[in-house]
């Protein structure tokens, strides 16, 4: 039986990252000093938060400057949303995908990585 909390974000550069093997909440933005570095400029130092609680995987903005939306939702600062398969979190006009399965994380990244 799979860990429940295995989970995978792609970045639109075709980067996978497996959120099992990053300590809890996972920081992301910009800052080398994040957990899940996004080196886009509308993506703050310390964007966004990824944490598991209630069973799922959530996603908190960090009060960022331009904004966390999850699938399409805009989040107001320090608002979390619950992630599913293939969620689509955008940090600013960066934007990234949440699979629970790695099988389609990786086809998904291989996609992005030939646009």
């Amino acid at each position: 039986m799979s860990d429940p909390r295995a989970a995978w974000v792609v970045t639109e550069d075709g980067r996978i990252w497996n959120l099992h093997t990053l300590e809890l909440p996972v920081r992301i933005g910009r800052s080398d000093d994040a957990d899940l570095i996004v080196k886009q400029d509308t993506v703050s130092r310390i964007h966004a938060l990824i944490d598991w609680h209630d069973g799922a995987h959530h996603v908190t903005d960090n009060k960022s400057e331009n904004g966390t939306r999850v699938d399409g939702m805009p989040l107001l600062p320090g608002q979390e949303a619950v992630l599913s398969d293939g969620s689509v979190i955008h940090l600013g006009t960066a934007r990234l995908t949440y699979f629970l399965d790695g099988v389609s994380a990786a086809r998904f990244a291989a996609e992005e990585r030939g646009r």
